[in-house]
């Protein structure tokens, strides 16, 4: 029997979800900010009523009322399931199926991009299973259901752009992955670049039908911060920095790029003697090139940009979304892995799979084992560390 395309990427989404669903089971969080939230909006209100101690990022807006400083998305997802279910509950169950139904996605936007029917299955495998979302999904506290709940739509819309579709469509999917998390719409030039090269239309009438298809979800979040702050900016977000030691010059400064290139390429695990689990993940992160070592390919996909406007157009697809990010006072903690990659990971992967199976203007039909072999043990590390955070608490 022969597969299709959209068969496989159903059994992989499902796949996916109900991997982290197992993986979870049992497992809640005391940070259900969005749980929280989408109960609040089932009774008409935008914000909370209660502010306990561990849930500091709350900010006042108003007399009794706490607000979420973060884009609404997860929460108006969880409002069905925070219905009947604990708000906790409600919020990684959100968090568990977006993140894994985000695998059959991409498997469609790898195919879409070029990639043979193994290539891409191996690179949707390894977003899954092999890179931080997998701990951050089934996790499910609200930074990290913020980056689950984004990545089924960032996937869309590197689909629709690789597809040559309509510009309007591919502003609908950065629009809804940005209320998610923000720093995605970075991405929305570099998206529409690609799509006016697949579809043979001019760059800037295409980046204008991307800007359309987008706006209503920006005016969305301009009337969220209304109603939150009475300011069309993210006043939010300020009040939480204001004292912080990590942000002494500001929510974004090029002063934070350090920190970000040592969270990135230096961070190491700790080495715990006299347990099975004697390489323990740090709370500030671990190295990206360790939590997922496939991602070493990256920089052999890179020598294909100025052979492929494709390949282009992706790379400059992952450092725009990454660059509000590698600004930013924090680098993601608490984390494994840096958690902020996830901003730009169906980027990351194609561009690991082209710096595998693409030799100049044709792909190979298969991953090389080399390649095969480091997803695995980058799934291994991740297997790992989910397992030691969510089940032992080996968290340093």
């Amino acid at each position: 029997m022969t597969w299709s395309d959209r068969r496989i990427a159903t059994l992989l989404a499902a796949a996916g979800a109900v991997a982290y669903l197992v993986a979870g089971s049992g497992l809640l969080t005391d940070y259900d900010y969005y749980g929280r939230l989408a109960q609040a909006l089932l009774h008409g209100q935008w914000w909370v009523s209660e502010a306990p101690p561990w849930l500091n990022e709350l900010v006042p807006c108003g007399d009794a009322r706490w607000c979420v400083v973060y884009p609404p998305l997860p929460a108006i997802l969880a409002m069905p399931l925070a219905a009947v279910l604990p708000t906790a509950l409600a919020q990684v169950l959100v968090s568990r199926i977006a993140g894994g139904v985000s695998a059959g996605i991409l498997y469609l936007a790898l195919r879409a991009f070029g990639a043979p029917r193994r290539v891409a299955i191996t690179g949707a495998l390894l977003s899954t299973c092999g890179t931080t979302l997998f701990f951050s999904s089934v996790d499910g506290r609200a930074w990290f259901a913020a980056h689950a709940v984004a990545m089924p739509f960032l996937c869309a819309a590197l689909l629709f752009a690789a597809r040559g579709e309509r510009a309007w469509v591919i502003g609908v999917c950065i629009g809804l992955a940005a209320l998610a998390r923000l720093p995605v719409a970075a991405a929305a030039p570099a998206l529409a670049l690609l799509l006016a090269r697949r579809a043979g239309a001019p760059y800037l009438r295409t980046l204008g039908g991307v800007v359309i298809g987008g706006a209503p979800f920006a005016l969305v979040y301009v009337g969220w911060n209304l109603l939150r702050w009475g300011s069309v900016f993210d006043a939010g977000y300020v009040q939480l920095t204001q004292g912080d030691v990590f942000f002494t010059r500001g929510l974004f400064s090029p002063f934070y790029l350090p920190r970000h290139i040592y969270a990135i390429f230096l961070e190491p695990p700790d080495l715990v003697e006299g347990t099975p689990f004697f390489l323990r993940p740090r709370g500030i992160g671990t190295a990206l090139f360790l939590t997922t070592p496939a991602f070493l390919w990256l920089f052999a996909g890179l020598r294909g940009l100025r052979r492929d406007a494709g390949t282009a157009a992706v790379a400059l697809a992952a450092l725009l979304a990454l660059v509000p990010d590698i600004f930013h006072g924090t680098v993601g903690f608490q984390q494994f892995g840096y958690r902020f990659s996830m901003d730009a990971q169906p980027f990351l992967v194609a561009l690991a799979l082209v710096g595998d199976a693409r030799g100049g203007a044709t792909w190979r039909a298969r991953p090389s084992w080399l390649f095969v072999a480091v997803v695995t043990v980058s799934v291994v590390i991740n297997l790992y560390a989910m397992i030691a955070i969510t089940r032992f608490d080996y968290w340093q």
